[in-house]
C-alpha cells in the first residue's frame, strides 16, 4: 500500500502514527538526514531518501523502493507534495508515489490532517495545545492500472484529498 499524506509540519508524522501500517517505510527528501534527531530516526527506520536535485537519481531511488516494497511486503508512506507547506492549500503532487502504486499494483491510502491555523500562528510563532483531526479516506485501488494512467490516478487522489482538506478547514469539533 502507498500511504499518501499532506505534510505541513513534523506534527504530521506524529499525527499519522495512529494509522501507520505495521510494516512500512517512509520516502523522504535526502536533506532531512541532516536535520538532527530527524536524521537519526530516518536512519533507524530505513527511510528511503530521495535526492530531489537529480531527477535521474530520484527515479532510480523510487524504482528501488518499489522493488523492495513489493518484495518485502511493506507499505510505503509518501508525502506527495515533495515539501512541507504551511499554507492552507495542497501543493501540486509529484508523480513518484503514483508511479510506484501502479508499478507495484498497491492501493493508495490517502490521509488528510486538518489545517493548523486554528492552533498554530507561524507569523507570531505561537503554538497552542490542541486536538486535531486525521481523516483516513477510502482506499483507491490500482489493480489493472498501467503507466498511462498515472496522471489520472494522481488527479483523482489529489481531488479527494483537496475536498477533505477543504471540508476540514470550515468544520469544527
Amino acid at each position: 500500500m502507498c500511504v499518501i499524506i499532506k505534510v505541513a509540519l513534523i506534527c504530521d508524522i506524529s499525527g499519522a502514527a495512529g494509522v501507520w501500517p505495521k510494516r512500512c517505510t517512509v520516502v523522504s527528501k535526502a536533506s532531512l538526514r541532516l536535520a538532527g534527531p530527524m536524521g537519526i530516526v530516518m536512519w533507524l527506520s530505513n527511510t528511503i531518501c530521495i535526492n530531489r536535485s537529480s531527477h535521474k537519481d530520484a527515479i532510480s531511488a523510487m524504482q528501488k523502493a518499489s522493488a523492495a516494497a513489493k518484495r518485502d511486503h511493506v507499505s510505503v508512506f509518501i508525502f506527495p507534495e515533495g515539501t512541507r507547506s504551511d499554507n492552507d492549500n495542497l501543493l501540486p503532487f509529484k508523480k513518484g508515489a503514483f508511479h510506484m502504486a501502479i508499478q507495484c499494483q498497491f492501493p493508495i491510502q490517502p490521509i488528510v490532517i486538518e489545517p493548523y491555523k486554528r492552533f498554530l500562528d507561524h507569523k507570531n510563532k505561537v503554538f497552542e495545545g490542541a486536538t486535531y483531526r486525521v481523516r483516513v479516506l477510502p482506499r483507491i485501488e490500482t489493480k489493472g492500472m498501467n503507466e498511462s494512467q498515472v496522471d489520472e490516478l494522481l488527479n483523482e487522489t489529489r481531488a479527494k484529498m483537496v475536498e477533505a482538506f477543504e471540508s476540514m478547514k470550515v468544520s469544527t469539533f
